[in-house]
């Protein structure tokens, strides 16, 4: 820290000197943003040149982005961007970048792709699960199992290289351990995702590993008393490590481990649109109860147009670049290149085109939507496969403002700044959409985060249930549920300290009870820190207590 140095109050930085003036007219939509993120901010406050820089930037993106057309390739001109970048659709703050955190993947495999090591290698250990032995240079050649692994990583913690910086992930300055699953045979197999898991758990602490993504599943909707996955998942989970898991894009199928564990933050899908709205679009991700009555997912993050990598040295991105010249080319050149456009364009639709330019170009762009391609380097993908490292990258941002972070505080966090979709079916989301800024904010606000103790919690030797719960802002909460008729101004807790109320009530008879908290008398909220619910019939939850 320099000398004399002053503090930032938006960022935290050290510097030299804070701007107090502002052109009114030119920098009012700086101050209006900062304003609407920051309620607390003033003028006066004044802020770090790095921060007006930072917003500026944010409002330039956000007016260059926003599609015009609609989500189906709004293409004007070759530089127009067609695919809005993570970042700015979860509205993350992009100071924050996983710094110092290390997210390992279990996946079908990977390919060490620029946007993973050529700014700076950040992948500490590639491992074969299904071949230990395997020399890292295997991962130097793209190979069929690669695809899958690499563009999960990449959404998460690529750092946009192949794209001057536009398409990075939320955690794009973390660092990796991949390990690889999938066999010759092109099977993930229960025994290899073990295998990986027990992996982690010998080599957590050498590679400082604080969160997994598990864009996979077991092949069987098994409880998790009977699970080998779930064990070895909740094992992690006690030693301090969060895992994160896709439940899956069919909407009649049943979670499976890992995403049906009690403490494995399992993620849905929503659909933006591929625009900056409130208006989200249930995804068609797998949901509802667990073999053992669970309700999942947790939550839902983006799982369509999302930006990823083309796999150098395949096909997809021989044609990608070939598409991407052809698109590029003047009537002139497109012409003059007709032979081997039309052959192409012959060959995908069965047609030849003729020397009809806008009709060429037409087919082009017909061609450019099915493959999904949207520059020679990247493609737009879709699944809660990249859902979930988008929960893994907002969680990186947590853990590198705060390291001591446990994972039953993560998820409180998670859980409670995720925003209910109100035309979404509950089971289908459910404590909501990540709110990253969000989630980001209370971990900042928050000098000290108490240790959060379970809830509830049943005394049997003193005979008695104690419920918890954390608010910074009620100033009454009361505990209602059907062991008292709902009744909504009898068990009134009682405030300590950090936000932390609770409340304790003699043992209950055996039997499954459903409660909630009530909150200055206007709001129902639920208890974020059981993992046991049940949809309430107003499209939220109750929280289910087992005596």
């Amino acid at each position: 820290m320099q000398n004399n140095s002053l503090i930032c109050p938006l960022c935290g930085d050290a510097v030299s000197k804070l701007l107090f003036r502002f052109h009114t007219e030119n920098e009012k939509l700086v101050l209006e943003k900062i304003k609407t993120q920051n309620p607390e901010w003033a003028v006066e406050d004044g802020l770090c040149s790095r921060c007006v820089d930072y917003y500026q930037t944010e409002i330039v993106m956000q007016q260059r982005l926003l599609p015009e057309v609609g989500p189906y390739f709004p293409v004007k001109s070759p530089d127009d961007f067609i695919i809005l970048p993570t970042p700015l659709r979860l509205d993350a703050d992009t100071r924050y970048t996983g710094k110092g955190v290390t997210i390992c993947f279990i996946d079908s495999g990977f390919y060490l792709h620029d946007d993973l090591i050529k700014t700076r290698n950040r992948v500490k250990k590639v491992v074969d699960i299904t071949n230990p032995s395997a020399n890292e240079d295997f991962l130097m050649q793209p190979h069929p199992s690669a695809w899958h692994g690499t563009m999960t990583s990449v959404v998460c913690a690529g750092d946009g290289y192949s794209s001057n910086g536009l398409y990075k992930g939320i955690a794009c300055d973390a660092e990796l351990v991949l390990l690889k699953v999938q066999n010759n045979e092109g099977r993930i197999t229960t025994e290899n995702i073990c295998k990986a898991l027990q992996w982690v758990l010998q080599h957590h602490e050498q590679y400082d590993i604080r969160i997994v993504n598990m864009s996979l599943g077991d092949d069987e909707p098994t409880s998790y008393h009977q699970s080998e996955v779930d064990r070895l998942a909740e094992q992690l989970i006690e030693a301090g490590i969060i895992i994160v898991a896709a439940v899956g894009n069919d909407e009649h199928a049943a979670i499976k481990p890992p995403a049906n564990a009690v403490h494995v933050i399992s993620v849905g899908g929503i659909d933006d649109n591929n625009f900056l709205s409130e208006e989200l679009q249930p995804y068609h991700s797998s949901f509802g109860i667990t073999v053992d009555g669970l309700y999942k997912p947790e939550l839902v993050a983006n799982a369509i147009w999302i930006a990823a990598p083309v796999l150098p040295g395949t096909d997809e991105k021989a044609e990608a670049e070939f598409l991407n010249d052809a698109f590029t080319m003047n009537d002139e050149q497109l012409m003059g290149n007709s032979t081997v456009v039309q052959n192409y364009l012959h060959e995908k639709f069965g047609n030849p085109p003729g020397n009809d330019v806008t009709f060429i170009r037409q087919l082009l762009s017909e061609k450019i939507q099915q493959t999904k391609f949207f520059s020679k380097d990247y493609m737009h993908v879709d699944g809660t496969s990249f859902a979930a490292p988008i929960v893994c990258s907002v969680i990186a941002q947590l853990l590198q403002v705060n390291p001591l972070l446990t994972p039953a505080m993560v998820r409180k966090i998670l859980y409670s700044t995720a925003k209910r979709l109100p035309h979404m079916p509950i089971e289908k989301q459910g404590f909501g959409y990540i709110r990253a800024r969000h989630a980001l904010l209370q971990v900042i606000k928050k000098e000290v985060i108490m240790k959060p103790v379970e809830s509830p919690l049943l005394h049997k030797k003193k005979k008695s249930i104690e419920f918890f719960i954390t608010n910074d802002c009620a100033k009454q909460i009361s505990l209602a549920g059907s062991f008292n008729h709902w009744a909504q101004d009898v068990l009134l807790l009682e405030p300590g300290k950090n936000g932390t109320w609770k409340i304790e009530i003699p043992m209950l008879p055996k039997g499954t009870y459903k409660y909630k908290f009530f909150i200055d008398d206007k709001m129902w909220v639920e208890d974020i820190d059981n993992p046991v619910r049940e949809p309430d019939g107003f499209n939220g939850w109750n929280s289910v207590l087992k005596v």
